[in-house]
């Protein structure tokens, strides 16, 4: 025989019953020793699609949002010194996390057709977003990198497989994170938000300066604090996750830190707060030079130009090589004016005269 005994309760927040009753209740089998404990909480099921549809329109105008953000910093960083800028790991998990949004979208729609539409035009923005424009931006950087590889097609061919399997390893290291870490979603939550570390790593140790556009970095932040505040800070939320407000304040303040530290290092440098003997050593392109090299590029020659000077090949006036303030010199001991260098480093990052790689500002 078995016995039951039932009782009512209310339902918690984030249950879906809006504090409405919810049965409580006890199977026990006294023959058999066996006892099943139930609860029922109340839930209107329009009222759930109703929510998830909010949650979809959310992502529908949010995505468009951050594929202009992205455009504008593409155009800001247009040229091959820009792109060189950026790092490739800041893009490359952005764009890991939004294949998975993606993906997580697009089995919601499939599991319930109340939702498919709604759900599937979401992962289809997302899937433009990082299948098209962050995997562009991808290949752009990594080009930029290589300003005068003469590769065979089969040598591009192999570096390119090597980026796409980045990528989808990255991809696959993230599913194995996310089913370690599954009894602790704030983590997983903290830690899909730290993608402006590899950009914060970056600029100091390659001396970068200003990679990122201001608005871009505070834009793509709170575009992609949404989800998760959504999930852990919004009571009504659709997919029924209990608010933990702690979770919320932490990723804020995690995300700001990041933040805080790109706008230290686009006003003060790149290195302002990394003590430079933890970093590698920035070239000089004020550095003194031996005699005998302003001998061999002509310095002192009246056809040169005025005494002590060479030709700048960017503008094709004399410049004094023997002034280190006024001029600059390359690892490849070619002078040039100060402000032609810098312009040309604007557009190229190899030297006008000889092709060759040159080191950031």
């Amino acid at each position: 025989g078995a016995s039951r005994k039932s009782g009512e309760g209310f339902s918690a927040p984030g249950e879906g019953g809006k504090g409405e009753p919810s049965m409580l209740g006890t199977l026990r089998s006294e023959d058999c020793g066996y006892e099943l404990q139930v609860r029922a909480s109340w839930f209107r099921l329009e009222d759930y699609y109703r929510k998830a549809m909010n949650y979809s329109l959310m992502i529908i105008f949010t995505v468009p949002a951050q594929i202009y953000l992205l455009v504008k910093q593409t155009e800001h960083s247009g040229t091959q010194a820009g792109m060189a800028k950026i790092s490739l790991a800041c893009v490359g998990w952005q764009a890991v996390l939004d294949s998975y949004q993606c993906l997580m979208h697009l089995t919601a729609g499939i599991i319930v057709e109340t939702l498919f539409h709604s759900f599937s035009t979401a992962a289809f923005f997302q899937f433009t977003l990082f299948s098209v424009f962050e995997m562009r931006v991808l290949l752009q950087i990594w080009k930029s990198r290589r300003p005068n590889s003469e590769q065979n097609w089969l040598e591009i061919r192999r570096d390119l497989s090597a980026l796409y399997s980045r990528f989808y390893g990255g991809f696959l290291l993230g599913f194995v994170i996310m089913y370690w870490c599954a009894n602790s979603p704030w983590f997983i939550a903290l830690l899909c938000n730290s993608y402006w570390l590899p950009q914060i790593a970056w600029s100091a140790w390659h001396n970068a300066k200003k990679p990122l556009m201001p608005a871009y970095v505070l834009g793509t932040s709170a575009i992609r604090l949404l989800v998760p505040l959504y999930v852990f800070g919004c009571p009504d939320n659709f997919v029924r996750v209990k608010p933990q407000f702690w979770v919320c304040w932490l990723l804020v303040v995690w995300v700001a830190a990041q933040v805080t530290a790109l706008a230290a290092q686009h006003v003060f440098g790149p290195r302002c707060f990394i003590p430079d003997k933890y970093l590698p050593e920035v070239y000089d392109y004020h550095r003194r030079v031996e005699p005998e090299v302003l001998a061999g590029a002509g310095a002192g020659d009246v056809e040169c130009g005025e005494a002590g000077g060479v030709d700048c090949v960017i503008c094709m006036n004399a410049v004094d090589a023997k002034a280190p303030r006024e001029r600059m010199v390359t690892p490849c001991n070619h002078f040039f004016h100060q402000e032609c260098l810098e312009r040309w480093m604007e557009v190229k990052m190899e030297c006008p005269t000889c092709r060759g790689a040159l080191p950031p500002l």
